[in-house]
């Protein structure tokens, strides 16, 4: 039952269990039925529009023109790349020699694998400055991953009205934590040469080079696309009402929120089906 009766608005309590109003005597479940009927279809119009317009533009991401589809085939490459050599570290002493290649698969490893009690590492006057170097290094190269998964998933978004900022966005972060992956790298490299001189040696991968690279070309594709207007959305048509007035003009013409009750009342003779005048029988 409403809170409020629809013709007087009186506030309606829970003891108030008949059909029709205490004040008014209106029946409120029939009530401008023909009219509330009308409110609920042009509401599921107007979500239709907006849905199919939704639609439109992640189809027009994805693959409304050749340059589009160059774009997706760049952001799956991107990921790809992370499987490309990031580094390479080598240690030896006496008894010992290791030598790693880190790729994207091997950081995840080493996360997992992480003994977190290795975290005091970072007070230690000795191998403080090198650990917090490496664990950087460490958390940039996932985060520059994480972008390059964030491009990849709100690609179908591109065309809409903050697409482009957020795809610079992801490619500018992506570009800054690829070069400061490889920075803090060399950083821990030498602090670890620094404490042990000898011990240990390590160099960047030409993978983080490519990795950034990727990511520089998706920023130029995504600014040309934007320049050049090379992809553009082809909206259907899509009609409110009775009338059949295109989306775009019931919006120009009564806003873009939901329909309400005042609102075809008010507006009864555009909004409300015209009823067919049936014939009048004639006696023969």
């Amino acid at each position: 039952m409403a809170s409020f009766c629809p013709k007087c608005n009186r506030k309606l309590k829970l003891t108030d269990l008949k059909p029709t109003c205490p004040s008014c005597d209106t029946n409120l479940l029939y009530y401008r039925i023909e009219e509330r009927l009308e409110v609920d279809a042009l509401n599921a119009e107007i979500e239709h529009s907006r849905t199919q317009k939704m639609l439109d533009r992640a189809k027009a991401a994805m693959i409304g023109s050749p340059w589009a589809i160059v774009r997706d085939v760049l952001l799956v490459l991107v990921i790809a790349t992370f499987l490309l050599p990031l580094a390479h570290l080598s240690a030896a002493g006496p008894y010992f020699e290791r030598e790693t290649t880190y790729t994207a698969i091997n950081l995840v490893t080493t996360l997992m694998e992480f003994d977190f009690g290795a975290i005091g590492l970072i007070g230690s006057p000795i191998v403080g400055n090198a650990t917090i170097f490496f664990a950087g290094a460490v958390v940039c190269v996932a985060l520059a991953l994480v972008m390059a998964l964030f491009q990849l998933i709100f690609s179908f978004l591109s065309c809409s009205k903050r697409g482009f900022g957020r795809n610079v966005t992801f490619a500018v972060l992506g570009i800054i934590f690829s070069i400061g992956s490889s920075v803090l790298f060399n950083m821990f490299v030498n602090a670890m040469n620094d404490v042990a001189p000898g011990f240990m040696s390590g160099k960047v991968g030409f993978g983080i080079y490519v990795v950034a690279g990727a990511f520089a070309l998706v920023l130029i594709l995504n600014v040309l696309i934007k320049v050049k207007g090379l992809v553009k959305v082809e909206y259907t048509p899509c009609y409110i009402g009775k009338e059949r007035m295109l989306y775009e003009d019931f919006v120009e013409k009564y806003g873009d929120g939901k329909v309400t009750l005042d609102l075809v009342m008010e507006h009864h003779d555009e909004l409300m089906p015209k009823k067919e005048e049936q014939p009048e029988e004639v006696n023969a």
